[in-house]
């Protein structure tokens, strides 16, 4: 409310700085267009800063990125309210008198109508995926924030990818959602302390399958369906659940490979330290090509030179002490990479 008042204050004070007519009537009308778009332009505008501002805080974004696709999204439909707003003054002044104004509220209803029902379905949307990510951080405590930051650096590596914003979006669900399928795994596999038994593992390597049935009914997902069952895939046809290999592995699913590989390395959790943010790269790089795809790799780290990464601990609250790292288990960031020296719950990961 706060915002939409900002914006008409900025709107009726460019109206006025280029003298608007005061009627609408007569030969008044056609020097009322431009004040009336200008005015529309900048309560657009002022919107769309507002609007990045809150994105680049809750996402923890640079303004510049919070901002870009922003605009051309807000634009026509701004313009198309300014000049319905025009046309209500121009027939309220009309010989026909304020009843013919009201002609105008119809559209005007129906255009609103649509835009609430696209931002209740969105909100819908939201409210799925966090409620699925939930009841995966309360059954693996160990991997509390995991699936925030891996949609985040999804997000990162798909922007400096070139990706459409359509898909932005997709590929941030694709990330945040890709261990649901752990909800199908057994606590007590999920939670040992300790190496895990053939039979274990095997069993945690059925969440990319467990996840992709629980997600594949959801429709407005779409390709991140396919991220959730492939993000444990190698480039060399190694990984699982099918041994795909290079371009067979779908272009959203290499992306989150890659960001929850990072994000594994670069968490604090109750069995590991959190290793340097140059360290977790250098290691992705040497696994380029054989564990991951380069280009995703690449994208991610030029995206952290560009932005930075703000990483937190996982298991434990902030400021808390964080034990002395126990035997690897199954927690947050299981791997089997190349050294085979981090926990095996979620094998295609660096050690």
């Amino acid at each position: 409310a706060a915002a939409t008042a900002l914006a008409a204050w900025t709107a009726a004070h460019t109206a006025g700085a280029l003298h608007a007519p005061a009627a609408l009537d007569g030969p008044d009308f056609p020097r009322a267009l431009l004040p009336a778009l200008a005015a529309a332009l900048v309560f657009c505008l002022t919107l769309t800063a507002l609007d990045g501002g809150i994105r680049a805080t809750a996402e923890g974004l640079p303004l510049r990125t919070a901002w870009r696709g922003l605009l051309g999204r807000a634009l026509a439909p701004h313009l198309v309210h300014g000049l319905a707003g025009l046309m209500m003054g121009v027939l309220w002044r009309s010989p026909y008198g304020p009843a013919a104004a009201l002609l105008v509220l119809l559209p005007m209803y129906v255009s609103c109508w649509v835009f609430a029902q696209y931002h209740r379905e969105r909100a819908a949307h939201q409210a799925t995926i966090r409620a699925l990510v939930q009841a995966v951080d309360i059954k693996d405590s160990y991997t509390r924030g995991h699936s925030e930051r891996v949609g985040r650096a999804s997000v990162l590596i798909a922007r400096e990818l070139g990706m459409a914003d359509d898909r932005l979006d997709v590929v941030r669900f694709a990330g945040i959602l890709h261990d649901v399928g752990k909800l199908g795994v057994p606590t007590r596999v999920l939670r040992k302390d300790g190496p895990l038994t053939p039979e274990e593992r095997r069993i945690i390597e059925l969440h990319p399958e467990y996840g992709h049935e629980m997600v594949r009914g959801i429709g407005f997902l779409g390709e991140a369906r396919d991220a959730v069952l492939h993000h444990h895939e190698r480039i060399d046809g190694s990984g699982y659940p099918y041994g795909l290999r290079g371009e067979q592995i779908p272009e959203c699913a290499r992306v989150v490979a890659v960001a929850d590989a990072f994000d594994a390395m670069t968490s604090t959790r109750s069995y590991s330290r959190a290793r340097p943010v140059a360290t977790a790269l250098a290691e992705l790089e040497r696994c380029a090509g054989s564990q991951f795809d380069p280009r995703m790799v690449g994208a991610l780290a030029r995206a952290l030179d560009r932005y930075g990464w703000q990483t937190a601990v996982t298991a434990d609250e902030p400021g808390t002490q964080v034990p002395a790292p126990r035997a690897p288990g199954p927690g947050a960031a299981g791997t089997t990479g190349p050294a085979e020296t981090a926990e095996p719950a979620k094998t295609g990961e660096p050690a």
